[in-house]
């Protein structure tokens, strides 16, 4: 970068233009890491915020090791999970652009850079994200995540799933914060989903077409152990956005924990809708305790919609559940009633549930 374009990035009034938020939970492990990927930035005015969220590890003493740096501002909150942590960060935000940062993952020096100069010269764009490069501790790097560039190309993605990963994006403060920062509904998951739904209702969004940050994979990763509340969120996301585009009332105003199954109740689904919720449930059933009940209920449920799945789906996430844990409980003739109609829907995937 030269000392013209440098000189751009300073701000008026000498507040930072961009602001990092990075928000840790017992993150003592890699929270080094991606701190001094933000402290390497090529983008000379910045400020890095940390919001501890209640770590009981060494997250904090990490982040005060490096308070010596006046970029760094470092607060601390009772935990409440990471949508509070990163509203938290986007309110105490000085700069015009927002960017976030996992504190598992790592930024390139150039990332900050990229985006803002992609922000100034698109000002009707929200959000900005890129490709990412997912990698492991044992590994190394394992492949590359691309996602649509424009913004035509990032609306239409928006309808079938999430095309900006949250720690690869940076947004405009003023219009995040007008569309309300992320909602406590979805602090199990989707919480960045929902926002570029409502943000694109209002706003362009779009990617860099190329690789600005490094995803990082391992077991205790929230994408690994929530992975039914995500896709449970992720589909309520949706539900909601097509409502207000619609006219209709937001279901998920006025939610302010978690979202639930049980709340689902107050969307009005089709059935169309709620057939794409079964798999998601049948999962978070399965992490509860054994309910003969609940597993014939949604299994019938799931029955009743079956012309609005594919039969493979049908049977792997909704059917297969429901008779090993038939069979793993000891009602064998359970077992055998819904393997009887899961072998007529789909013979190969019923097999499978034999093999597991």
């Amino acid at each position: 970068m030269d000392g013209s374009s440098g000189e751009e990035l300073h701000s008026r009034m000498g507040q930072p233009q961009v602001s990092v938020v990075i928000p840790v939970w017992n993150g003592e492990r890699h929270l080094k890491q991606a701190i001094e990927s933000i402290l390497a930035q090529d983008c000379l005015n910045f400020e890095l915020i940390i919001i501890d969220d209640g770590s009981t590890d060494g997250s904090e003493r990490i982040a005060a090791s490096f308070s010596h740096d006046k970029r760094m501002i470092i607060r601390t909150q009772e935990n409440a999970g990471v949508v509070s942590a990163r509203n938290y960060g986007l309110q105490l935000a000085k700069g015009e652009f927002v960017a976030f940062l996992d504190a598992d993952d790592i930024a390139k020096p150039d990332r900050l850079s990229k985006q803002v100069a992609y922000l100034q010269a698109n000002p009707q764009v929200a959000a900005v994200g890129s490709h990412i490069t997912y990698f492991s501790d044992k590994d190394g790097e394992l492949r590359t995540q691309e996602f649509p560039s424009n913004p035509d190309q990032v609306a239409k993605a928006l309808e079938n799933g999430n095309p900006l990963a949250q720690p690869a994006v940076m947004l405009r403060k003023s219009m995040a914060m007008a569309a309300g920062g992320y909602r406590a509904a979805f602090q199990l998951g989707a919480e960045d989903y929902d926002l570029w739904l409502r943000l694109s209702e209002q706003h362009p969004l779009a990617n860099l077409p190329e690789v600005l940050t490094f995803y990082r994979i391992h077991p205790d990763s929230l994408t690994h152990r929530l992975r039914h509340e995500q896709t449970l969120g992720a589909l309520a996301a949706m539900c909601a956005h097509r409502r207000r585009t619609s006219g209709r009332p937001d279901p998920i105003d006025g939610l302010r924990g978690p979202l639930t199954a049980a709340d689902l109740m107050i969307f009005g689904l089709s059935e169309k809708e709620e057939a794409a919720f079964m798999p998601s449930l049948m999962g978070l059933q399965a992490k509860e305790s054994f309910d003969s009940d609940k597993y014939v209920g949604l299994a019938s449920r799931a029955w009743e919609l079956r012309k609005h799945m594919n039969r493979g789906r049908l049977v792997r996430h909704c059917l297969a559940p429901a008779i090993s844990a038939f069979r793993k409980n000891g009602e064998h003739t359970k077992a055998i009633q819904w393997f009887a109609r899961a072998f007529l829907t789909e013979p190969l995937s019923a097999c499978w549930t034999l093999m597991r």
